[in-house]
């Protein structure tokens, strides 16, 4: 592989320097209220030159959840195979919990999560998008789970998905708002739990 030039080594500077600027100021500030002449000054560069790394503000954020999905492909793979449906949904979103914790936190998550409210994102936010990896495994479990008899099979699969992804949402919405005492892995792996109890196909007795 040709190592990079010197013009190149620059350019990823400089998008590492606005990704890393405009989160920041974005937390501080909140999403809406950062425009991008406010990151382009605070990297003193051209809007031109952010426009050039970024679509728009928005895209930032997306750069973020396609570091996110690229951890969830590496998650996937790990898993036991031989596990039931619901505890590989279990497994991933214990890797999932850890990774939110223990290395994006809390101050990128608030950013995605304000970010998703604000009007000025006009499309569909990616953290429901389904193209998103991590819902994608979700579906392939749920589809496992339905053809082995795991789960019920009067819920169409989107409904099914639609309820554990709001699982997720709602612990990591919790756990931004709680104090440090919230255990992010324990509070999803108990409330999950119990919602995919509720889903299974229990024998008549």
């Amino acid at each position: 592989m040709n190592s990079l030039t010197t013009r190149q080594k620059k350019a990823l500077e400089t998008r590492e320097k606005l990704l890393k600027t405009s989160l920041e100021l974005f937390n501080k500030h909140g999403y809406e209220h950062v425009s991008v002449e406010q990151i382009t000054k605070a990297c003193n560069v051209s809007k031109g030159t952010f426009y050039t790394h970024f679509p728009s503000k928005y895209d930032v954020i997306l750069e973020k959840f396609e570091e996110l999905d690229s951890f969830y492909s590496t998650v996937e793979k790990n898993i036991d195979q031989t596990l039931a449906a619901s505890d590989k949904i279990l497994a991933l979103y214990k890797e999932q919990m850890l990774y939110l914790t223990n290395v994006v936190g809390k101050d990128l998550l608030r950013t995605v999560y304000s970010a998703a409210m604000t009007n000025q994102v006009e499309q569909n936010h990616y953290l429901i998008s389904p193209k998103r990896k991590i819902f994608q495994i979700i579906n392939t479990y749920i589809d496992e789970g339905v053809q082995h008899g795991e789960f019920v099979n009067d819920l169409q699969p989107i409904q099914m998905q639609q309820i554990i992804q709001r699982c997720m949402r709602a612990n990591v919405y919790d756990w931004l708002i709680h104090n440090e005492e919230f255990d992010l892995v324990s509070e999803m792996a108990h409330f999950t739990a119990v919602v995919l109890n509720g889903m299974k196909a229990h024998p008549t007795k």
